[in-house]
Protein backbone atom coordinates (compact mmCIF):
# COMPACT_ATOMS: atom_id res chain seq x y z
CA UNK A 1 0.00 0.00 0.00
CA UNK A 2 1.21 3.51 -0.80
CA UNK A 3 1.05 6.09 2.01
CA UNK A 4 1.23 9.56 0.48
CA UNK A 5 0.08 13.00 1.60
CA UNK A 6 -3.57 12.23 0.91
CA UNK A 7 -3.47 8.95 2.79
CA UNK A 8 -1.77 10.56 5.78
CA UNK A 9 -4.37 13.32 5.86
CA UNK A 10 -7.14 10.77 5.62
CA UNK A 11 -5.65 8.76 8.49
CA UNK A 12 -5.71 11.91 10.62
CA UNK A 13 -9.34 12.52 9.68
CA UNK A 14 -10.31 8.99 10.62
CA UNK A 15 -8.74 9.41 14.05
CA UNK A 16 -11.14 12.27 14.76
CA UNK A 17 -14.20 10.26 15.70
CA UNK A 18 -16.92 12.95 15.48
CA UNK A 19 -16.00 13.73 11.86
CA UNK A 20 -17.10 10.40 10.47
CA UNK A 21 -20.45 10.17 12.15
CA UNK A 22 -21.69 13.72 12.68
CA UNK A 23 -23.49 16.04 10.30
CA UNK A 24 -23.96 18.75 12.90
CA UNK A 25 -22.24 22.13 12.93
CA UNK A 26 -22.14 25.07 15.29
CA UNK A 27 -24.30 28.13 14.62
CA UNK A 28 -21.17 30.18 14.04
CA UNK A 29 -19.86 27.81 11.38
CA UNK A 30 -20.94 28.98 7.93
CA UNK A 31 -18.38 26.99 5.94
CA UNK A 32 -20.82 24.35 4.75
CA UNK A 33 -20.59 22.66 1.35
CA UNK A 34 -22.57 24.60 -1.26
CA UNK A 35 -23.36 24.05 -4.95
CA UNK A 36 -22.91 20.31 -4.54
CA UNK A 37 -23.22 18.44 -7.83
CA UNK A 38 -22.18 15.15 -9.40
CA UNK A 39 -21.28 14.60 -13.05
CA UNK A 40 -20.57 11.34 -14.85
CA UNK A 41 -17.28 11.50 -16.73
CA UNK A 42 -17.85 11.92 -20.49
CA UNK A 43 -14.96 9.51 -21.22
CA UNK A 44 -15.40 6.85 -18.49
CA UNK A 45 -19.03 6.12 -17.66
CA UNK A 46 -18.19 4.54 -14.29
CA UNK A 47 -16.37 7.60 -12.91
CA UNK A 48 -18.32 10.36 -11.17
CA UNK A 49 -16.89 13.79 -10.36
CA UNK A 50 -18.41 15.41 -7.27
CA UNK A 51 -17.90 19.17 -6.98
CA UNK A 52 -18.75 21.74 -4.32
CA UNK A 53 -17.73 25.13 -3.00
CA UNK A 54 -17.10 26.53 0.47
CA UNK A 55 -17.09 30.11 1.68
CA UNK A 56 -13.57 29.83 3.06
CA UNK A 57 -10.74 27.43 2.35
CA UNK A 58 -11.28 23.95 3.75
CA UNK A 59 -10.71 20.28 3.01
CA UNK A 60 -13.34 17.61 2.60
CA UNK A 61 -14.19 14.19 1.33
CA UNK A 62 -17.17 12.38 -0.16
CA UNK A 63 -19.07 9.49 1.38
CA UNK A 64 -20.88 7.31 -1.16
CA UNK A 65 -22.44 3.92 -1.76
CA UNK A 66 -25.25 2.00 -3.47
CA UNK A 67 -27.66 2.75 -0.59
CA UNK A 68 -28.30 5.66 1.74
CA UNK A 69 -26.10 3.90 4.27
CA UNK A 70 -23.20 5.00 2.01
CA UNK A 71 -20.25 2.97 3.43
CA UNK A 72 -17.44 4.15 1.16
CA UNK A 73 -15.45 7.35 1.16
CA UNK A 74 -12.77 9.14 -0.75
CA UNK A 75 -9.54 10.28 0.91
CA UNK A 76 -9.49 13.69 2.60
CA UNK A 77 -8.39 16.39 0.17
CA UNK A 78 -4.67 17.11 0.39
CA UNK A 79 -4.95 20.90 0.11
CA UNK A 80 -7.48 23.41 1.41
CA UNK A 81 -9.52 25.33 -1.17
CA UNK A 82 -12.85 27.01 -1.79
CA UNK A 83 -13.36 25.12 -5.08
CA UNK A 84 -13.51 21.35 -4.65
CA UNK A 85 -13.72 18.37 -6.98
CA UNK A 86 -13.29 14.69 -6.09
CA UNK A 87 -13.60 11.58 -8.29
CA UNK A 88 -15.65 8.59 -7.13
CA UNK A 89 -13.93 5.39 -8.26
CA UNK A 90 -14.79 1.70 -8.31
CA UNK A 91 -18.41 2.29 -9.33
CA UNK A 92 -20.44 -0.23 -11.29
CA UNK A 93 -21.96 0.73 -14.63
CA UNK A 94 -25.64 1.65 -14.93
CA UNK A 95 -26.09 1.88 -11.16
CA UNK A 96 -27.57 4.63 -8.93
CA UNK A 97 -25.30 5.81 -6.10
CA UNK A 98 -25.96 7.92 -3.03
CA UNK A 99 -23.40 10.47 -1.89
CA UNK A 100 -22.82 13.42 0.39
CA UNK A 101 -19.97 15.86 0.94
CA UNK A 102 -18.32 16.14 4.37
CA UNK A 103 -15.94 19.01 5.19
CA UNK A 104 -13.35 19.32 7.92
CA UNK A 105 -12.61 22.90 8.88
CA UNK A 106 -10.27 22.91 11.81
CA UNK A 107 -12.27 21.27 14.55
CA UNK A 108 -15.79 20.57 13.32
CA UNK A 109 -17.58 18.65 10.58
CA UNK A 110 -20.37 19.79 8.32
CA UNK A 111 -22.10 17.77 5.63
CA UNK A 112 -24.38 18.22 2.66
CA UNK A 113 -27.65 16.38 2.30
CA UNK A 114 -27.55 12.94 0.64
CA UNK A 115 -28.04 13.13 -3.12
CA UNK A 116 -28.07 10.58 -5.93
CA UNK A 117 -26.30 10.09 -9.25
CA UNK A 118 -26.45 7.23 -11.74
CA UNK A 119 -23.45 5.93 -13.65
CA UNK A 120 -23.58 5.34 -17.39
CA UNK A 121 -23.40 2.03 -19.23
CA UNK A 122 -20.23 0.36 -20.44
CA UNK A 123 -19.34 0.67 -24.13
CA UNK A 124 -20.94 -2.16 -26.07
CA UNK A 125 -17.54 -3.08 -27.54
CA UNK A 126 -16.37 -4.39 -24.16
CA UNK A 127 -17.01 -8.11 -23.59
CA UNK A 128 -19.23 -9.68 -20.95
CA UNK A 129 -17.40 -11.45 -18.11
CA UNK A 130 -18.66 -14.58 -16.34
CA UNK A 131 -17.96 -15.10 -12.63
CA UNK A 132 -17.87 -18.28 -10.54
CA UNK A 133 -17.31 -18.20 -6.78
CA UNK A 134 -16.74 -15.26 -4.47
CA UNK A 135 -14.72 -13.87 -1.60
CA UNK A 136 -12.29 -11.96 -3.80
CA UNK A 137 -12.28 -8.25 -2.90
CA UNK A 138 -9.24 -6.93 -4.75
CA UNK A 139 -9.34 -4.86 -7.90
CA UNK A 140 -7.65 -6.37 -10.95
CA UNK A 141 -5.95 -3.95 -13.34
CA UNK A 142 -5.65 -5.83 -16.60
CA UNK A 143 -5.73 -5.28 -20.37
CA UNK A 144 -8.46 -6.88 -22.47
CA UNK A 145 -7.13 -8.08 -25.82
CA UNK A 146 -9.51 -9.00 -28.62
CA UNK A 147 -11.72 -7.21 -31.11
CA UNK A 148 -11.35 -4.23 -28.78
CA UNK A 149 -8.18 -3.47 -26.84
CA UNK A 150 -8.68 -1.73 -23.50
CA UNK A 151 -6.99 -1.09 -20.18
CA UNK A 152 -9.54 -2.07 -17.53
CA UNK A 153 -10.10 -2.33 -13.80
CA UNK A 154 -12.30 -5.21 -12.65
CA UNK A 155 -13.75 -5.47 -9.13
CA UNK A 156 -14.18 -8.59 -7.02
CA UNK A 157 -17.68 -9.11 -8.39
CA UNK A 158 -16.24 -9.50 -11.88
CA UNK A 159 -17.57 -6.13 -13.07
CA UNK A 160 -15.56 -3.68 -15.15
CA UNK A 161 -15.48 -0.49 -13.05
CA UNK A 162 -12.98 1.51 -15.11
CA UNK A 163 -11.76 1.37 -18.70
CA UNK A 164 -9.76 3.17 -21.34
CA UNK A 165 -10.03 1.94 -24.91
CA UNK A 166 -6.80 1.87 -26.92
CA UNK A 167 -8.14 2.67 -30.38
CA UNK A 168 -4.85 2.60 -32.27
CA UNK A 169 -3.49 -0.50 -33.97
CA UNK A 170 -1.48 -1.37 -30.86
CA UNK A 171 -1.85 -3.94 -28.11
CA UNK A 172 -1.72 -3.37 -24.36
CA UNK A 173 0.23 -5.91 -22.31
CA UNK A 174 0.44 -4.48 -18.79
CA UNK A 175 -1.70 -2.11 -16.68
CA UNK A 176 -0.39 -0.66 -13.41
CA UNK A 177 -1.71 1.84 -10.88
CA UNK A 178 0.83 4.66 -10.96
CA UNK A 179 2.76 5.66 -7.86
CA UNK A 180 0.90 8.98 -7.80
CA UNK A 181 -2.30 7.05 -7.01
CA UNK A 182 -4.20 9.22 -9.47
CA UNK A 183 -3.54 7.52 -12.82
CA UNK A 184 -2.90 4.20 -14.48
CA UNK A 185 0.05 3.32 -16.70
CA UNK A 186 0.13 0.93 -19.63
CA UNK A 187 2.42 -0.03 -22.49
CA UNK A 188 0.99 0.20 -25.99
CA UNK A 189 3.01 -1.78 -28.48
CA UNK A 190 3.14 -4.84 -30.71
CA UNK A 191 4.74 -8.17 -29.91
CA UNK A 192 2.65 -10.68 -31.87
CA UNK A 193 4.25 -9.40 -35.08
CA UNK A 194 7.09 -6.97 -35.63
CA UNK A 195 7.60 -4.56 -32.72
CA UNK A 196 6.03 -1.16 -33.29
CA UNK A 197 8.03 1.98 -33.99
CA UNK A 198 5.16 4.08 -32.61
CA UNK A 199 4.86 2.25 -29.28
CA UNK A 200 4.36 4.33 -26.14
CA UNK A 201 4.15 4.29 -22.37
CA UNK A 202 0.73 5.80 -21.66
CA UNK A 203 -0.60 7.52 -18.52
CA UNK A 204 -4.38 7.89 -18.09
CA UNK A 205 -5.78 9.84 -15.11
CA UNK A 206 -8.36 7.82 -13.18
CA UNK A 207 -10.80 10.73 -13.26
CA UNK A 208 -11.02 10.56 -17.06
CA UNK A 209 -8.84 13.58 -17.82
CA UNK A 210 -6.93 13.47 -21.12
CA UNK A 211 -4.09 10.91 -21.24
CA UNK A 212 -0.43 11.63 -21.88
CA UNK A 213 2.27 9.40 -23.30
CA UNK A 214 6.01 8.92 -23.74
CA UNK A 215 7.11 7.58 -27.15
CA UNK A 216 9.44 4.57 -26.79
CA UNK A 217 10.00 2.58 -29.97
CA UNK A 218 10.05 -1.22 -30.04
CA UNK A 219 8.38 -1.75 -26.66
CA UNK A 220 8.05 -5.38 -25.62
CA UNK A 221 5.69 -7.09 -23.15
CA UNK A 222 6.40 -5.50 -19.79
CA UNK A 223 7.48 -2.47 -17.76
CA UNK A 224 7.75 -1.45 -14.11
CA UNK A 225 7.59 1.84 -12.21
CA UNK A 226 10.30 2.42 -9.62
CA UNK A 227 9.62 4.19 -6.30
CA UNK A 228 11.01 7.51 -7.60
CA UNK A 229 8.67 7.47 -10.62
CA UNK A 230 11.26 6.15 -13.09
CA UNK A 231 9.69 3.70 -15.55
CA UNK A 232 11.76 0.81 -16.87
CA UNK A 233 10.65 -1.06 -19.98
CA UNK A 234 11.74 -4.07 -21.99
CA UNK A 235 12.69 -2.82 -25.46
CA UNK A 236 13.59 -4.95 -28.48
CA UNK A 237 17.17 -4.50 -29.69
CA UNK A 238 18.62 -5.59 -33.04
CA UNK A 239 22.32 -6.22 -33.65
CA UNK A 240 24.24 -7.50 -36.62
CA UNK A 241 26.09 -10.69 -35.72
CA UNK A 242 28.31 -12.04 -38.50
CA UNK A 243 26.02 -10.57 -41.14
CA UNK A 244 22.85 -11.88 -39.51
CA UNK A 245 20.39 -9.58 -37.73
CA UNK A 246 19.78 -10.91 -34.22
CA UNK A 247 16.80 -9.77 -32.16
CA UNK A 248 17.69 -9.35 -28.51
CA UNK A 249 16.40 -7.12 -25.73
CA UNK A 250 17.47 -4.23 -23.56
CA UNK A 251 16.15 -2.40 -20.52
CA UNK A 252 15.49 1.32 -20.89
CA UNK A 253 14.80 3.60 -17.94
CA UNK A 254 12.61 6.67 -18.46
CA UNK A 255 13.26 9.22 -15.71
CA UNK A 256 10.43 11.46 -14.43
CA UNK A 257 11.82 14.30 -16.57
CA UNK A 258 11.54 12.09 -19.69
CA UNK A 259 15.24 11.27 -20.06
CA UNK A 260 15.73 7.79 -21.53
CA UNK A 261 18.75 5.70 -20.55
CA UNK A 262 19.68 2.16 -21.55
CA UNK A 263 20.74 0.34 -18.37
CA UNK A 264 21.14 -3.23 -19.64
CA UNK A 265 21.37 -5.26 -22.83
CA UNK A 266 21.09 -9.01 -23.40
CA UNK A 267 24.59 -8.81 -24.89
CA UNK A 268 25.90 -7.66 -21.48
CA UNK A 269 25.38 -11.18 -20.13
CA UNK A 270 24.84 -13.51 -23.08
CA UNK A 271 26.33 -14.34 -26.45
CA UNK A 272 24.32 -15.71 -29.41
CA UNK A 273 27.26 -17.96 -30.31
CA UNK A 274 27.47 -19.43 -26.81
CA UNK A 275 23.75 -19.33 -26.02
CA UNK A 276 21.84 -20.14 -29.21
CA UNK A 277 18.14 -21.03 -29.18
CA UNK A 278 16.04 -23.23 -31.43
CA UNK A 279 13.75 -20.36 -32.48
CA UNK A 280 16.50 -17.92 -33.40
CA UNK A 281 14.60 -16.71 -36.47
CA UNK A 282 11.76 -15.49 -34.23
CA UNK A 283 14.01 -13.80 -31.70
CA UNK A 284 17.00 -14.67 -29.58
CA UNK A 285 16.22 -13.85 -25.94
CA UNK A 286 12.60 -12.68 -26.49
CA UNK A 287 12.32 -11.11 -23.02
CA UNK A 288 8.69 -11.07 -21.92
CA UNK A 289 8.43 -10.31 -18.18
CA UNK A 290 10.04 -7.78 -15.84
CA UNK A 291 9.97 -7.24 -12.07
CA UNK A 292 11.92 -4.90 -9.79
CA UNK A 293 13.01 -5.37 -6.17
CA UNK A 294 13.84 -2.04 -4.47
CA UNK A 295 15.41 -3.79 -1.48
CA UNK A 296 18.27 -5.19 -3.55
CA UNK A 297 17.94 -2.62 -6.37
CA UNK A 298 17.72 -5.48 -8.85
CA UNK A 299 15.63 -6.38 -11.87
CA UNK A 300 14.27 -9.84 -12.56
CA UNK A 301 13.89 -10.53 -16.27
CA UNK A 302 12.17 -13.47 -17.94
CA UNK A 303 13.32 -14.54 -21.41
CA UNK A 304 10.82 -16.71 -23.27
CA UNK A 305 13.12 -18.21 -25.89
CA UNK A 306 15.79 -18.95 -23.26
CA UNK A 307 13.16 -20.52 -20.97
CA UNK A 308 15.18 -18.71 -18.31
CA UNK A 309 14.83 -16.01 -15.65
CA UNK A 310 17.77 -13.85 -14.53
CA UNK A 311 18.46 -11.46 -11.68
CA UNK A 312 20.16 -8.24 -12.90
CA UNK A 313 22.06 -5.82 -10.69
CA UNK A 314 20.67 -2.42 -11.63
CA UNK A 315 23.91 -0.56 -10.85
CA UNK A 316 26.37 -2.87 -12.61
CA UNK A 317 24.20 -4.64 -15.18
CA UNK A 318 25.61 -7.98 -14.05
CA UNK A 319 23.41 -11.07 -14.23
CA UNK A 320 23.80 -12.37 -10.67
CA UNK A 321 22.14 -15.69 -11.39
CA UNK A 322 20.16 -17.41 -14.12
CA UNK A 323 17.59 -20.20 -13.70
CA UNK A 324 16.27 -22.07 -16.68
CA UNK A 325 17.24 -24.05 -19.74
CA UNK A 326 19.68 -21.62 -21.37
CA UNK A 327 22.76 -20.07 -19.72
CA UNK A 328 21.55 -21.27 -16.33
CA UNK A 329 23.84 -20.87 -13.33
CA UNK A 330 21.40 -22.79 -11.12
CA UNK A 331 20.24 -26.37 -11.63
CA UNK A 332 16.88 -28.00 -11.11
CA UNK A 333 16.95 -30.53 -8.28
CA UNK A 334 16.34 -34.21 -9.16
CA UNK A 335 12.64 -34.84 -9.70
CA UNK A 336 11.90 -31.15 -10.35
CA UNK A 337 10.27 -30.37 -13.68
CA UNK A 338 11.79 -27.26 -15.34
CA UNK A 339 9.59 -24.56 -16.85
CA UNK A 340 9.36 -24.00 -20.61
CA UNK A 341 8.57 -20.76 -22.47
CA UNK A 342 7.48 -19.16 -19.19
CA UNK A 343 6.02 -15.67 -18.93
CA UNK A 344 5.45 -13.71 -15.72
CA UNK A 345 6.78 -14.77 -12.34
CA UNK A 346 7.10 -13.47 -8.79
CA UNK A 347 10.12 -13.56 -6.50
CA UNK A 348 8.65 -14.21 -3.04
CA UNK A 349 9.98 -12.81 0.23
CA UNK A 350 10.90 -16.30 1.47
CA UNK A 351 13.32 -16.76 -1.43
CA UNK A 352 10.89 -18.89 -3.44
CA UNK A 353 10.17 -18.22 -7.11
CA UNK A 354 6.61 -18.46 -8.46
CA UNK A 355 6.51 -19.01 -12.23
CA UNK A 356 3.78 -19.13 -14.87
CA UNK A 357 4.91 -22.17 -16.85
CA UNK A 358 3.29 -22.01 -20.27
CA UNK A 359 4.52 -25.28 -21.78
CA UNK A 360 6.50 -27.23 -19.17
CA UNK A 361 3.75 -29.77 -18.50
CA UNK A 362 3.19 -32.72 -20.88
CA UNK A 363 0.62 -31.92 -23.57
CA UNK A 364 -1.01 -28.56 -24.15
CA UNK A 365 -1.40 -27.76 -20.47
CA UNK A 366 -0.13 -24.67 -18.64
CA UNK A 367 0.55 -24.53 -14.92
CA UNK A 368 1.87 -22.40 -12.07
CA UNK A 369 4.93 -23.76 -10.27
CA UNK A 370 6.76 -22.64 -7.12
CA UNK A 371 10.46 -23.32 -6.65
CA UNK A 372 12.56 -23.07 -3.52
CA UNK A 373 15.86 -21.47 -4.51
CA UNK A 374 19.04 -22.45 -2.67
CA UNK A 375 21.62 -20.00 -3.98
CA UNK A 376 24.39 -21.58 -1.87
CA UNK A 377 23.80 -25.05 -3.28
CA UNK A 378 22.83 -23.58 -6.64
CA UNK A 379 19.56 -25.52 -6.91
CA UNK A 380 15.85 -24.96 -7.53
CA UNK A 381 13.42 -27.45 -5.99
CA UNK A 382 9.74 -27.62 -6.86
CA UNK A 383 7.57 -27.23 -3.74
CA UNK A 384 4.10 -26.48 -5.19
CA UNK A 385 2.27 -26.40 -8.49
CA UNK A 386 -1.25 -25.79 -9.75
CA UNK A 387 -3.12 -26.77 -12.88
CA UNK A 388 -6.64 -25.47 -13.48
CA UNK A 389 -9.59 -27.87 -13.63
CA UNK A 390 -10.47 -28.21 -16.44
CA UNK A 391 -6.95 -27.67 -17.70
CA UNK A 392 -6.19 -24.69 -19.91
CA UNK A 393 -3.40 -23.90 -22.34
CA UNK A 394 -1.91 -20.41 -22.34
CA UNK A 395 0.43 -20.17 -25.31
CA UNK A 396 1.32 -16.55 -24.54
CA UNK A 397 1.33 -14.24 -21.49
CA UNK A 398 0.12 -15.55 -18.12
CA UNK A 399 0.93 -14.41 -14.58
CA UNK A 400 0.87 -15.74 -10.99
CA UNK A 401 0.57 -13.55 -7.87
CA UNK A 402 0.95 -14.84 -4.31
CA UNK A 403 -1.53 -12.99 -2.11
CA UNK A 404 -1.49 -12.19 1.58
CA UNK A 405 -2.79 -15.22 3.44
CA UNK A 406 -1.33 -17.73 0.99
CA UNK A 407 -3.84 -17.75 -1.88
CA UNK A 408 -2.52 -17.47 -5.43
CA UNK A 409 -4.11 -15.33 -8.13
CA UNK A 410 -3.56 -16.89 -11.56
CA UNK A 411 -4.02 -15.05 -14.83
CA UNK A 412 -4.41 -17.65 -17.57
CA UNK A 413 -4.25 -14.78 -20.11
CA UNK A 414 -4.67 -16.30 -23.59
CA UNK A 415 -7.26 -18.73 -22.19
CA UNK A 416 -9.36 -15.74 -21.08
CA UNK A 417 -9.47 -16.81 -17.44
CA UNK A 418 -8.58 -15.23 -14.09
CA UNK A 419 -8.61 -17.48 -11.03
CA UNK A 420 -7.94 -17.34 -7.29
CA UNK A 421 -6.84 -20.60 -5.69
CA UNK A 422 -6.01 -21.68 -2.16
CA UNK A 423 -2.75 -23.24 -1.02
CA UNK A 424 -4.48 -26.64 -1.18
CA UNK A 425 -5.33 -26.10 -4.85
CA UNK A 426 -9.01 -25.28 -4.27
CA UNK A 427 -10.42 -22.88 -6.85
CA UNK A 428 -12.24 -20.11 -4.97
CA UNK A 429 -12.99 -17.49 -7.62
CA UNK A 430 -12.90 -17.69 -11.40
CA UNK A 431 -13.63 -15.07 -14.05
CA UNK A 432 -13.85 -15.82 -17.79
CA UNK A 433 -13.92 -13.40 -20.69
CA UNK A 434 -16.13 -13.66 -23.73
CA UNK A 435 -15.06 -15.72 -26.72
CA UNK A 436 -12.12 -14.26 -28.58
CA UNK A 437 -10.80 -12.18 -25.67
CA UNK A 438 -7.60 -12.65 -23.70
CA UNK A 439 -6.22 -10.94 -20.61
CA UNK A 440 -2.85 -9.20 -20.59
CA UNK A 441 -0.59 -9.07 -17.53
CA UNK A 442 -2.36 -7.91 -14.36
CA UNK A 443 -1.71 -6.11 -11.10
CA UNK A 444 -3.88 -6.32 -7.97
CA UNK A 445 -4.91 -3.43 -5.72
CA UNK A 446 -6.96 -3.38 -2.53
CA UNK A 447 -8.06 0.21 -3.20
CA UNK A 448 -8.13 2.64 -6.11
CA UNK A 449 -7.26 5.52 -3.78
CA UNK A 450 -3.81 6.29 -2.32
Amino acid sequence: MRMGTKAAAWAVALSLGPLAGSCEKSDSDTNTPENVSATVSPTISTVVQVSWTTESESTGYVEYGPTEALGQRTPLEAAASTEHSVALLGLKAGTPYFYRVVIWDGDEAAASSIQTVETGFLPTVLPSLTLQGGGHEEYTLVPLLGTTTAATIIDGDGDIVWYHIEDRDLDVYRVRLANDGESILYNAGSVSGDPADNSELVRVPLDGSPPSSIPLSLLAHDFVELPDGTMTAIVVEYRDVNGVQVRGDRLVEVAPDGTQTQVWSAWDCFDPALHPVAEMAHGWTFANALDYDPTGDVYYLGMRNFSSITRINRQTGACEWVLGQTASTLTFAPGTLPFLHQHQFQMLENGHLLVFDNEGSPGNISRVVEYQLDLVAGTATQVWDYTSDPTVYTFVLGEPTRMAGGDTFVNWSAAGQLERVGADGTSKWKLNSGAGYAFGFNTLETSLYP
